[in-house]
């Protein structure tokens, strides 16, 4: 049985998961800045004491 993530298509080890590191990675910071911004009425609204900018 093959195993690959089911964002990229890469291959995992067994047990790994369904997502490899860099897609969990990446969906944990698209998270954290959805947090951040919210929608109050018609605008939205971004926490910028919380902002952090990330560095690869």
């Amino acid at each position: 049985m093959r195993y690959q993530c089911d964002a990229c298509g890469c291959y995992l080890d067994p047990g790994e998961g369904r997502v490899c590191d860099e897609c969990q990675r990446k969906a944990d910071q698209r998270h954290k800045i959805t947090e951040r911004l919210r929608l109050n009425g018609n605008q939205y609204e971004m926490n910028m004491e919380e902002l952090t900018l990330c560095r690869d």
